[in-house]
């Protein structure tokens, strides 16, 4: 049994998934993982990409959503789709680090631990070469989620 599924949502990232999953093969060594790719019907093909990779690579798996859109929903389904001991969800496009997963794996591992949450807007986080724009309106919607 896998200890950790990455479930990793894609819409048009044929660019991203092979160097992806190459990054989390370094990051994660020692660990029994899988990444769980849900593709919302790509039309560039992403999923067949996907598929291609599965093919030599057991780690990676393809879930394609047909008539069916939505981040949250992708999620969902990738999460129950999973027999793994944690779930973690990191996007496609390399905005997020996978060199941290095995730091939060391990905290995850704590007994005394319910949830391990990465971000962008904690000690040692980053928004990366973020444009000034992007930086504000990423603050801007963190108050609102605040307030909700």
């Amino acid at each position: 049994m896998k200890e950790l599924s990455l479930i990793i949502p894609t819409f048009n990232e044929s660019m991203n998934v092979e160097e992806l999953v190459q990054r989390l093969e370094q990051a994660l060594q020692g660990v029994e993982w899988e990444a769980i790719f849900v593709d919302d019907d790509s039309p560039d093909g992403t999923a067949d990409i996907i598929r291609s990779m599965s093919a030599s690579n057991s780690r990676v798996r393809c879930l394609q959503r047909i008539g069916r859109r939505g981040l949250s929903s992708a999620c969902i389904e990738g999460m129950l789709s999973s027999a793994a001991t944690y779930v973690a969800v990191m996007d496609a496009d390399g905005q997020h680090d996978e060199t941290i997963l095995p730091h939060m794996l391990e905290e995850a591992r704590d007994e005394t631990v319910d949830l391990v949450v990465g971000s962008r807007y904690v000690e040692g986080g980053g928004v990366g070469e973020w444009a000034r724009r992007r930086q504000s309106i990423s603050r801007f919607a963190i108050k609102i989620a605040r307030l909700i």
